[in-house]
């Protein structure tokens, strides 16, 4: 049975839980545009999400440390692989025994960057990404975890979930056949209506030196800089063979039309054959290549995700074309893919060999084990032998499986789920209590039909999650109605700060009143002030956001983030001395939190030596460390 040990590893740790609401302060919707005429079948802009409410920020963390990660390990003559139990259940390492070889990249830090629908997210090893678009809201959180008995005998490793958002199950379980990790995954939506569904694995493996990255497609679509969902042609994309990620430029995603009647793999190989090979079922159709590319601004990237371990860039499989759309999921249904991660040998062949030869290569060995078509007859065995079987818990997991299970009776039996505090509010609520305790975020239709079955109380958590649900639906006159019965019964922090998002929405500038309000209230909060502060920054009332700082907490202050906030607030009053004096001191600020896409930082520092010194904006050369420019390749 699968093994749990504690090993040590670097790892960054949370100087502060997210204890807020994710609100957009975007007055206009977002969405993604596209070239392609008659779309191709794609879901573009279906399912998606501006926040990752209900889901909490994981948005302030240190440099790592040397500590105990709780590991979780399969192991036989052929194969050795490690799971991180609170990150996910993320495969951190992948190792053929007989070859002496790792099979993905290991990362030597669990460095957390922003780069995920709640933050905090790091590079390496392979992620499991279900539900909402982007990273797992689970990707740097304890899922459940259990040791399952198949009925072939199967040694199971067993990680699930219940995700809020799309109100679905989800569970991935894992077994060793000789040299070979095999995965199966099963969905499962509950609910009487349709349900967005996005499903991505996403594997971690080097950047080899002379490597190359081989899919059976000929084709792939990319969203160059925001410019628009379109397709290039593939390997050769604008006179460069990207199939050799080190020729790839600057930062790009390539999500590959795989061939229909062809077995569904990727891999990423050395010059000498060998790396990572994944292949699946058919349903799991997408292919993706992710390349941080070779700027400047990359090569930052790729050392502040690392130490030692060297560059990286990802490829991944999916139920989705892209990842801009989810795809629709039929009620009171259950979706079930297997994957197999073994790896690739294709020692034989001249790895510069013409593109085709090498897929060739590839489907020999995919069909020397399972093809695709073998693959979904194992999926169907697989969900009966072992995803149906009960397992015996070994770490808990969020209480909301616990809590939806309770208020509809829907998860599946095999599943277990337990109670836990991030659910105390609703639990007292069903029990015709008080709605006290620790707070977390109302979403889905069954708390909301709780919420209306006590709505008459005098407490001011129903009306306040109530407006909530409503903020997130962009009805912001309903969001407003519930926020002032709210205020009925307490005036607090909570309030306030969702007030101040509802005013700026229906352009009230009554908002920074209430701003102002909420940030005195809690001064040691660096959730609710930094999210306050970016509402004042998309208004441009950069005034306020300099008085506002005057009664934060001395060290919430000094958080960097908060601190080029500050710096751009000064720019906009016409004091760019100040600006760059907060920008630059103490060696210049040590941004951790960098957003991948936003220009932000760099924007900033050119506007300040605009200012000052009368520079031409385009000539600026940017410091290396301010440099986090990812701009992808243009046709000219």
């Amino acid at each position: 049975m699968p093994k749990f040990i504690n090993k040590k590893y670097k790892v960054s740790t949370f100087a502060e839980s997210g204890n807020m609401p994710v609100l957009s302060a975007d007055r206009k919707e977002k969405s993604f545009a596209s070239t392609i005429s008659d779309y191709e079948g794609l879901f573009l802009n279906y399912g998606y999400r501006e926040t990752s409410y209900p889901y909490t920020q994981q948005n302030l963390y240190l440099d790592e440390t040397e500590q105990e990660v709780q590991i979780a390990v399969l192991e036989n003559e052929y194969m050795y692989a490690e799971f991180l139990v609170d990150f996910g259940g993320r495969l951190w390492k992948l190792y053929d025994k007989k070859k002496q070889r790792d099979v993905i990249y290991t990362n030597d830090v669990i460095r957390f960057r922003n780069l995920a629908v709640r933050n905090a997210w790091f590079s390496g090893g392979v992620e499991w990404n279900c539900g909402i678009i982007g990273h797992s809201p689970f990707t740097c959180q304890r899922m459940y975890c259990a040791e399952v008995n198949g009925t072939n005998g199967e040694e199971v490793l067993r990680f699930y979930e219940f995700e809020r958002v799309r109100e679905i199950y989800y569970q991935i379980d894992f077994w060793l056949e000789k040299d070979r990790l095999m995965t199966q995954v099963r969905i499962f939506n509950p609910n009487e209506t349709v349900v967005p569904m996005y499903w991505w694995s996403n594997m971690a493996t080097p950047e080899y030196d002379g490597g190359r990255v081989i899919v059976n497609a000929d084709s792939a679509y990319n969203n160059c800089d925001g410019l628009g969902v379109k397709k290039s042609t593939i390997p050769i994309d604008r006179n460069i063979d990207v199939s050799y990620p080190q020729n790839i430029p600057a930062t790009i995603d390539y999500f590959y039309r795989v061939k229909e009647n062809s077995n569904k793999f990727i891999a990423n190989v050395d010059k000498n054959g060998f790396g990572l090979l994944q292949f699946s079922s058919n349903n799991l159709k997408g292919r993706k290549l992710f390349s941080w590319g070779h700027l400047q601004g990359s090569d930052n990237w790729q050392k502040l995700l690392s130490d030692k371990a060297g560059y990286y860039v990802e490829i991944q499989a999916g139920i989705g074309r892209t990842q801009y759309e989810c795809i629709p999921m039929p009620p009171k249904t259950s979706w079930c893919f297997s994957e197999c991660y073994t790896l690739a040998n294709l020692s034989d062949i001249d790895i510069n060999s013409p593109y085709e030869d090498l897929i060739d290569a590839v489907n020999r060995q995919v069909n020397s084990i399972h093809s695709s078509s073998e693959m979904d007859n194992l999926a169907k065995i697989n969900e009966q032998n072992i995803s149906l079987q009960k397992g015996k818990i070994k770490y808990i997991g969020s209480g909301f499986g616990y809590l939806h299970n309770t208020l509809t009776h829907s998860a599946p039996p095999h599943l277990e789920f337990s109670k836990q505090d991030d659910i105390e509010n609703y639990i007292s609520l069903s029990k015709g209590k008080e709605m006290n305790g620790a707070i977390s975020f109302a979403f889905g239709s069954e708390i909301e039909k709780l919420l209306d079955e006590n709505i008459k109380k005098p407490n001011w958590q129903i009306t306040y999650q109530k407006a909530l649900i409503q903020y997130d639906r962009r009805k912001f006159e309903k969001a407003k109605t519930y926020c002032e019965q709210s205020y009925t019964f307490d005036n607090n922090f909570y309030q306030n700060h969702l007030y101040a998002h509802i005013l700026y929405q229906l352009e009230n500038d009554n908002f920074t009143y209430f701003a102002r309000k909420a940030i005195k209230q809690n001064p040691c909060n660096y959730s609710l002030c930094e999210s306050l502060v970016v509402l004042l920054l998309n208004a441009e009332k950069y005034q306020c956001i300099i008085d506002c700082f005057e009664p934060i907490d001395e060290k919430i202050k000094a958080m960097p983030r908060l601190q080029m906030y500050l710096s751009r607030a000064y720019l906009g009053i016409e004091n760019a001395k100040k600006a760059e004096e907060i920008l630059t001191s103490n060696g210049g600020l040590k941004l951790l939190d960098f957003r991948e896409g936003d220009k932000f930082l760099d924007k900033l520092y050119r506007e300040i030596r605009v200012e000052l010194y009368g520079e031409n904006y385009k000539d600026i050369v940017v410091p290396k460390q301010f440099n986090f420019i990812v701009s992808d390749f243009k046709t000219e």
